[in-house]
């Protein structure tokens, strides 16, 4: 008997019409429960990152071709951001995005980070980043790392036991000056955000890489902080580049 032939899987179509204004931004301030969690918070992106063409941002969906759940804008926080990219369907494009899944005092640490959407890819540029930032927080350092070679690394101090340091992959959102906090020129922000903290100063609470006088062992909030004679090459990654753990 022969061997039947599998019926190939249709392409998804592009999205219809969607009314953007109906939709919450996925900014460092959303809460978005429907939001799909990464598929492999452990693990290293590719380095593609996409960037919405529309400067009014584009539709985040539940799945390729499925429910809109909110609006990807081009900039998330304080700049132009980039989203990792971790998974493709046919054109559709799986992004990392600055949005939280859940409270925690509502979702506990898990339910958190690790937020992602798919986005229909001719609505997007693309481009490949050759650069990750490591974070060891058993070492105690974070890293610049290009082409697979450390360019930059520093003693760091990470999150207390009651305010840690979330471990799920991350990425640079901006990179910007604080004025309500001199002790850092500038903060490299992080899509990630404190898994204990469901507000931080009166707004959401997004884990930053800073300069800071103490440096060593868990005494943050859940921020990386760093000398401030090692902040520069920090500062300096493009926007989009991924922040991974290790150990």
């Amino acid at each position: 008997m022969p061997t039947p032939t599998p019926t190939p899987t249709p392409p998804v179509p592009p999205p219809g019409p969607v009314d953007l204004s109906t939709l919450p931004k996925a900014d460092p301030w959303a809460v978005l429960p429907a939001a799909p969690v990464d598929p492999d918070p452990s693990g290293t992106p590719s380095g593609e990152v996409a960037y919405p063409v529309d400067p009014a941002g584009i539709a985040l969906y539940d799945a390729p071709g499925g429910e809109p759940f909110a609006v990807l804008p081009v900039e998330a926080y304080k700049g132009v951001t980039g989203y990792p990219v971790v998974a493709h369907r046919d054109d559709w494009l799986q992004v990392m995005i600055v949005a939280r899944r859940g409270l925690p005092s509502v979702v506990g640490k898990e339910g958190v980070n690790s937020a992602t959407g798919w986005v229909y890819g001719p609505q997007t540029t693309t481009s490949t980043l050759d650069t990750v930032i490591e974070a060891n927080p058993a070492a105690g350092t974070v890293s610049v790392v290009t082409n697979g070679q450390v360019t930059a690394s520093t003693q760091a101090g990470f999150g207390k036991a009651a305010t840690p340091t979330p471990h799920e992959r991350t990425f640079v959102m901006s990179i910007a000056a604080n004025p309500e906090a001199q002790y850092s020129r500038l903060f490299v922000y992080l899509a990630a955000h404190s898994p204990t903290l469901d507000t931080f100063g009166g707004g959401p609470a997004p884990i930053a890489i800073h300069a800071y006088s103490t440096y060593s062992g868990q005494i943050s909030n859940g921020c990386m902080r760093i000398p401030a004679n090692k902040l520069d090459p920090f500062a300096a990654v493009p926007t989009g580049t991924p922040v991974v753990f290790v150990s």
